[in-house]
């Protein structure tokens, strides 16, 4: 499209590109080609390396956001791809429709499983091995078991981190639930290390709150464009390249006006430094070092432990409580640090670092953030995963020993948020996050998109907590603003 543009006698060799979700991911592929005529973009909660940040975030499967997204887009396919999905699987028109319908009644009750107590972890289709190969969708969307099929960093994955070659002015939109956040976020700090003209707003809430009016403190589209495309002078590019809302969540979207966003040079902001909290054998979580016995729990893929509340896409979103997760059998190991004497601002990303062991040769950690209220809710607000045998993103696959302890570190991705005096900071350990994650089998395989019931191994998983293997979290603690 590009090159037919720059073709055109009409074009001035100006061109801007804007997308926003799959559009935004586009608008990075095509920025990507340092195409001449490309001059700025514009890029809204969307992926600039697909597999790296969302597909394989922290090297663990997505799978609601691609499964619900997948069949959700179905109806909407072009004639182009039917007739090619017709074309490689020798069906006609009438045979296609029939795999529609079918993918629409599996989309319902995938769909429905989230009205279950517990949600998900009940449900055939979700529950459903091997991944490759699944019934209805992967007919429509044949792309779908490539995806699935590429565990570790490699040429394909590589090709689809977009940012890399990016040296435009870039303008970057998400919110702080937005499935797509650290996506961004890393689009925007790469990029602008590089060349200094890139500006990044963050609102509150989750990936459609930017298509709400009031998302916005006020509509930047034109300022940006009219500047880059065709030199009018404008404020915008001369503000701090970060603005920011001080709050993650709001209830009430419809009363919400962005009338407190904060602007500051980068991100994470000024003023921010790392707070260490130790995880300790006795379920604390403290200043004071490392302390204690180990502490060990088991992980069955058969049971894993049900999604409530993150960075999701098409299940509920947003800090959730997690005391019904919590109450499930086996469900992994909470460390709750002290009452807050007064109020933490935490700006930037965290990180947990565990020392750990299993007794199969590969799982999943998942590491929770969460604000423990003075009622006794345990409200979500942020969370990653790391598998275990992909815990050098540089290498390859590491499967673990039996016996012998190592260290990996879970991403968190960015918040800005501030924890009330009163409430406590709870840290917590688990290896299923589902559907958001597919399930870990433990298997030690790497595809595990191709394993099936007869792979799965209970996993007895242990977090360390002596001197030598220490556990802990890295807060970014904004000191001022």
């Amino acid at each position: 499209m590009l090159e037919w543009i720059a073709a055109q006698p009409w074009t001035n060799q100006m061109v801007g590109m804007s997308g926003s979700s799959a559009g935004a991911t586009t608008t990075f592929a095509a920025a990507s080609t340092r195409h001449p005529s490309l001059r700025a973009f514009f890029a809204q909660a969307g992926a600039s390396s697909i597999y790296d940040d969302v597909v394989y975030e922290g090297e663990s499967s997505e799978m609601e956001r691609l499964w619900l997204w997948v069949a959700r887009n179905i109806p909407g396919l072009s004639r182009s791809h039917r007739e090619a999905v017709m074309q490689r699987f020798g069906v006609d028109a009438a045979e296609l429709d029939a795999v529609a319908a079918s993918a629409a009644e599996r989309y319902a009750r995938l769909d429905a499983a989230r009205n279950a107590d517990p949600p998900f972890i009940g449900s055939a289709d979700w529950l459903r091995l091997p991944l490759t190969s699944y019934p209805d969708f992967a007919t429509w969307q044949p792309f779908l078991d490539d995806i699935i099929m590429h565990p570790a960093s490699d040429s394909f994955r590589t090709r689809h981190n977009f940012r890399r070659t990016i040296d435009i002015p870039g303008r970057h939109v998400t919110s702080w639930f937005d499935i797509f956040q650290t996506s961004v976020i890393a689009a925007f700090n790469d990029i602008q290390a590089r060349t200094g003209t890139q500006k990044l707003w963050i609102g509150p809430n989750e990936h459609y709150f930017v298509y709400a009016i009031n998302f916005w403190p006020r509509d930047p589209y034109f300022e940006w464009f009219d500047h880059w495309l065709k030199g009018k002078a404008a404020s915008i590019v001369d503000e701090p390249a970060v603005f920011y809302s001080p709050r993650a969540w709001v209830e009430d979207r419809t009363a919400y006006v962005a009338d407190d966003w904060v602007k500051v040079e980068r991100w994470p902001p000024p003023g921010t430094i790392p707070r260490r909290l130790y995880l300790r054998g006795d379920g604390s979580l403290s200043p004071e070092g490392p302390a204690g016995a180990s502490r060990s729990y088991d992980y069955d893929p058969r049971r894993p432990i049900p999604t409530l509340g993150g960075r999701n896409m098409l299940i509920d979103a947003g800090p959730r409580d997690q005391r019904p997760a919590q109450a499930l059998p086996d469900y992994g190991v909470i460390y709750r640090g002290e009452v807050l004497d007064q109020d933490l601002a935490i700006a930037g990303n965290a990180r947990v670092t565990l020392h750990i062991e299993s007794s199969c040769p590969d799982t999943d950690f998942v590491v929770k953030l969460i604000e423990l209220m003075p009622d006794g809710r345990a409200m979500l607000l942020m969370d990653g995963v790391i598998r275990a045998m992909y815990r050098d993103r540089s290498g390859g696959p590491r499967p673990l020993l039996p016996g012998r302890v190592e260290r990996l570190t879970v991403s968190l991705g960015d918040i800005y948020h501030t924890l009330r005096a009163g409430h406590r900071i709870e840290i917590d350990v688990t290896s299923s996050n589902f559907p958001r994650r597919a399930r870990n089998t433990n298997s030690g395989h790497p595809a595990l998109a191709s394993d099936s019931e007869a792979d799965i191994r209970v996993a007895t998983n242990t977090i360390h907590h002596a001197k030598a293997t220490p556990s802990f979290l890295e807060l970014p603690v904004l000191i001022r603003r």
